[in-house]
């Protein structure tokens, strides 16, 4: 299923959540700032990566930050993310390293892992997504419409 910029609704959301990851004051915007302190703390090294470029290119409007669709558009122009395999594609991760990932979401470990979960981990992370992207982010990954993501669901997923 197509949407927005030749994403798939799986991908947008996984942009989203690496969005939201980086807006760090949740005002709907990136700023170079924020994008660098969300570089160094993926322990990668800024250098490594054209800053300006990227907000040359993905700040259309000038206004010294980039808005969700502003970025969305950036990484598709930039080719980010447009070969990632779509959810539900074959995971090319580790079975191991799956399962030590899905253990971090299964915070009660019953096996599946809710929207609540879902928000716990990412607020621990510095995410606060609402109620609706939360949900959005279950359903992207909730093959069998049960509301909750297995581990299989999960594997597919990341």
């Amino acid at each position: 299923m197509s949407s927005k910029a030749g994403y798939t609704d799986s991908q947008i959301v996984n942009i989203k959540q690496q969005f939201s990851s980086m807006d760090r004051d949740n005002d709907g915007f990136i700023t170079e700032k924020e994008f660098i302190e969300s570089i160094k703390n993926s322990n990668r090294d800024p250098k490594e990566y054209d800053c300006q470029e990227f907000f040359s290119k993905a700040d259309k409007n000038k206004d010294g930050k980039i808005a969700f669709n502003e970025f969305m558009d950036a990484c598709y122009s930039m080719g980010l993310g447009v070969n990632a395999p779509a959810s539900g594609a074959p995971s090319t991760k580790d079975p191991k390293e799956v399962d030590a990932i899905f253990r971090n979401f299964d915070l009660d470990a019953d096996g599946f892992i809710s929207s609540k979960e879902l928000g716990k981990v990412l607020s621990g992370q510095g995410e606060d997504l609402n109620d609706a992207e939360l949900s959005d982010m279950i359903k992207a990954a909730d093959k069998n419409n049960d509301g909750k993501v297995d581990r299989e669901e999960f594997a597919k997923m990341i």
